[in-house]
């Protein structure tokens, strides 16, 4: 009999963390974060990292396991969240899977492969610097060319994941997007020992971005600006997935003397909405989910999710 994970899935301040704690008392539960930020130490604000004092005494993992100068791929997140399933279940516990980072969630659930691919250093170099001279959009348009299908579901300013699905192309002869057609037609014809329950907490989208944007007023108020800065002085380079980051980068042209405070909050509250839309699509359209009506307070959803997966 396969044993049940539950992931709790949705977009930035959609109630996830709160609804994950919840349900890990009920159900005797620990819980493996799915967010691509808050595997990095020092970034707690920006990230809205869980405080110890919400988890209310459940174990979390995949927190604070990484310097931010440290390189994590999803594949690295594939292979230690496997290893702390087994790990956890070893102990009689139930396992929740909470996050928002869509294909952290995918490589788990789909046991997605991730077999390391050729690197063209210099084939690399020349795209990076297209976009220096022209523009993020420049790339992406290339993309858009060869494989339009790729180019629809990655934003022009993700510039890595562009380059490697250029870099895909050019190494293997073979769209991304083919190779991840059929990634998904391996995946469903092999069976998993663990049967993943989706559950995905649905806000109509005014109400979400009314929750979002009182979240960064309230990571204002907690210091978020200072955490920013921090990483700013730490000049890690463009490449640096946290230098990256939503909840940091927006504040860089204000340190720099060429924006306003309050502009950069707007670009932040800006980008996050675009995050969130971003996350809803790639919940919708990858995944089989199963929606909980986010109008509900919290105990009925984790009543909800106890009936329907039968704990």
């Amino acid at each position: 009999m396969k044993k049940k994970i539950i992931c709790i899935v949705g977009p930035t301040a959609s109630g996830k963390t709160g609804l994950s704690i919840e349900l890990a008392k009920r159900i005797d539960a620990e819980i493996i974060s799915a967010d691509s930020m808050q595997i990095y130490k020092g970034l707690d604000i920006g990230t809205a990292k869980v405080t110890k004092e919400e988890m209310q005494g459940i174990k979390h993992h995949l927190i604070d396991i990484c310097e931010i100068t440290d390189k994590f791929s999803v594949a690295d997140f594939k292979s230690i969240c496997y290893d702390k399933i087994n790990e956890i279940l070893s102990r009689n516990k139930n396992v929740i899977i909470c996050g928002g980072t869509g294909l952290y969630i995918s490589a788990i659930v789909d046991d997605m492969n991730f077999d390391e691919e050729e690197v063209d250093i210099e084939y690399r170099k020349y795209l990076e610097n297209l976009a220096k001279e022209n523009s993020n959009e420049y790339v992406h348009d290339l993309l858009k060319k060869i494989d339009p299908v790729s180019a629809s579901e990655i934003h022009p300013n993700n510039l890595k994941r562009v380059i490697r699905a250029l870099e895909f192309v050019r190494n293997s002869d073979k769209l991304k997007s083919t190779h991840m057609r059929e990634e998904k037609e391996r995946i469903l014809s092999k069976s998993s020992k663990y049967e993943f329950l989706i559950y995905y907490i649905n806000h109509d989208r005014e109400y979400l971005y009314e929750r979002i944007n009182k979240r960064v007023d309230m990571m204002i108020k907690d210091g978020v600006v200072e955490e920013a800065l921090k990483v700013y002085h730490m000049n890690l380079g463009k490449d640096n997935t946290c230098m990256q980051a939503i909840g940091y980068k927006e504040f860089f042209p204000y340190f720099k003397g060429e924006d306003t405070l309050d502009n950069c909050i707007l670009k932040l509250k800006q980008e996050t909405r675009r995050y969130a839309k971003r996350q809803i699509t790639w919940f919708k359209n990858k995944l089989d989910v199963c929606y909980l009506d986010g109008k509900k307070d919290t105990n009925e959803l984790v009543n909800d999710i106890i009936e329907s997966a039968n704990y």
